[in-house]
C-alpha cells in the first residue's frame, strides 16, 4: 500500500481528495497526511480527516519535516508557483510525485524536475487528465497507422464563459508572476491546457511523444480585470508540418464546448469534451465512440500512477511529454504583446457569482475563425490585433526561473 501526502483540499485540490478516497476504499492508497492553509474555510473536511486519524499540518513545510521518510507519493492540486519547488522538494525527500498541469511555469523549471527526477529515480506524473484516457491513445494509434493519412490540419477551440469571482478564486489566477515567481496563468495554461496539450500530443510522431513547434503566431487579449490574457488566438505549425490552430477564451457570451478537430489528406476525427469522437473516411462508414466524462477521467490519472508504480507497466504523463506545451506558453508571453479590449467593444454582466466581462461577437468572431481557419485579426474584428506574423521557434529555449 503506497503512503501518500496531498497539498490543499481547496479547489482542484477536491478533486485530488476524492482521487485518493477512491484509492483509499481499494485498499491501493494510506493517506499519511495533508496540508491545509486554510483550515477554517475547510473545517468540515478537516474534521474528517481527523475522524479517520489522518494528521493535517497548516503549512507543507510542516508536513514534509513531520513525515520524512515516510510519503512515497506526494500530490500537489496548488497554484502553478509552487508546483515546481514542491515537486523538487518532494523528490528530495525520496517521494513519487503528481503534480497538477502545467508541470511549471517555466521551461526551465521542467527542466529541473527532469534533473531531479532522474537523480532520485522517481516518478513524476503531470494532471493532464483528458491524455490518460483510452479514447485519447486509440486516436494516437489511429493516427500514426495512418487512418485518414498524414495529418495535415488541427484545430481547438472552446468558450468557458468566467466571471470575476474566478479570477479572486485565489491569489494566483490570472496572474502573471506572484511574489517574483512566474505563474503565466492565461486559458492555456489553465482551463484550455487540456484541450491544446491534446493537440500537441495527436500531432507528435511517436506514440509517446508530443509535436514539436518550429513557427507560432498569436493575439493575446484581456477583457477582464487582470494581468494575463483571458482571451486567445493562435496558429503554430510543427516540425512535421502540421497546422493547429487554436481559438479559446474566458470571455464569450455562450459556453462553447471545447472541441478538436485533425484533418489528414484522407479523413478527419472530431473529438468533443465529455461527448464523443467521431472518425470519417471516405468510402467507409463514420466511427463515433464516447469520450468519457471529465468524473471518470480526473479518477483514472491517479489509478494509472498507481499502476505504474506497482507494475512498472502503464502510460502516464511526464514532464518530458508536457515540456513543450510549457515551452510554446513561455514563447507567447516573450514575443507577443496581451492587448486590452477596448471598453466599447466590451459588456458587462452582474451575476451572484461576480462580474462578466463580455467581448462583444466574440462568438461569432469564434465561430467565423474556426470556419475560415483564421486567427482574430484575420476576422475583420474591430477590437482585434495582427501580431506582424510568425516567429520562429527553432532553437527557442523558454525561461528560465
Amino acid at each position: 500500500m503506497i503512503r501518500a501526502a496531498l497539498v490543499g483540499v481547496s479547489g482542484y485540490g477536491r478533486w485530488h481528495l476524492l482521487m485518493v478516497i477512491e484509492q483509499m476504499l481499494l485498499g491501493r492508497l494510506e493517506l499519511v497526511g495533508v496540508t491545509v492553509i486554510n483550515p477554517a474555510e475547510q473545517a468540515a473536511i478537516c474534521r474528517r480527516l481527523g475522524r479517520l486519524g489522518v494528521p493535517v499540518f497548516s503549512t507543507f513545510e510542516e508536513m514534509m519535516a513531520a513525515l520524512a521518510g515516510r510519503v512515497e507519493l506526494l500530490l500537489l492540486p496548488t497554484g502553478i508557483q509552487w508546483h515546481a519547488p514542491m515537486t523538487l522538494a518532494g523528490l528530495r525527500a525520496g517521494a513519487h510525485v503528481l503534480v497538477e498541469k502545467p508541470v511549471a511555469a517555466t521551461v526551465g523549471e521542467v527542466d529541473a524536475i527532469l534533473a531531479a527526477q532522474a537523480a532520485a529515480g522517481r516518478l513524476v506524473a503531470v494532471g493532464f487528465q483528458d491524455l490518460y484516457e483510452p479514447a485519447t491513445h486509440d486516436i494516437k494509434r489511429r493516427l500514426l497507422a495512418g487512418e485518414i493519412g498524414p495529418l495535415r490540419f488541427v484545430q481547438v477551440r472552446g468558450l468557458w464563459p468566467r466571471s470575476s469571482a474566478y479570477y479572486d478564486r485565489n491569489g494566483w489566477a490570472g496572474k502573471l508572476k506572484v511574489d517574483g515567481a512566474c505563474v503565466l496563468d492565461s486559458p492555456v495554461n489553465n482551463a484550455f491546457a487540456h484541450f491544446l496539450m491534446l493537440a500537441l500530443f495527436w500531432a507528435g510522431e511517436a506514440a509517446d511523444t508530443a509535436a514539436e513547434i518550429v513557427d507560432l503566431d498569436a493575439e493575446l487579449y484581456r477583457a477582464g480585470r487582470i494581468e494575463s490574457f483571458d482571451t486567445v488566438s493562435l496558429r503554430l505549425r510543427t516540425r512535421a508540418g502540421v497546422e493547429i490552430l487554436f481559438h479559446g477564451s474566458h470571455a464569450g457570451r455562450e459556453e462553447l464546448v471545447p472541441e478538436v478537430q485533425l484533418r489528414g489528406e484522407g479523413g478527419a476525427i472530431g473529438w468533443t469534451y465529455e461527448g464523443n469522437y467521431t472518425v470519417s473516411r471516405p468510402g467507409h462508414p463514420d466511427e463515433t465512440r464516447p469520450v468519457p466524462p471529465q468524473f471518470d477521467a480526473r479518477l483514472q490519472v491517479l489509478d494509472a500512477v498507481l499502476e505504474r508504480l506497482a507494475t512498472g507497466k502503464g502510460f502516464v504523463v511526464t514532464p518530458a511529454l508536457v515540456r513543450e506545451h510549457t515551452r510554446l506558453v513561455n514563447a507567447l508571453h516573450e514575443y507577443f504583446p496581451i492587448h486590452e479590449v477596448p471598453r466599447r467593444y466590451l459588456e458587462t454582466a452582474a451575476g451572484n457569482h461576480g462580474v462578466f466581462y463580455r467581448v462583444r461577437d466574440l462568438d461569432a468572431v469564434v465561430t467565423r475563425a474556426s470556419e475560415r481557419r483564421q486567427l482574430f485579426s484575420e476576422t475583420g474584428a474591430p477590437w482585434a490585433r495582427a501580431s506582424g506574423g510568425m516567429r520562429s521557434l527553432r532553437g527557442y529555449p523558454g525561461w528560465a526561473p
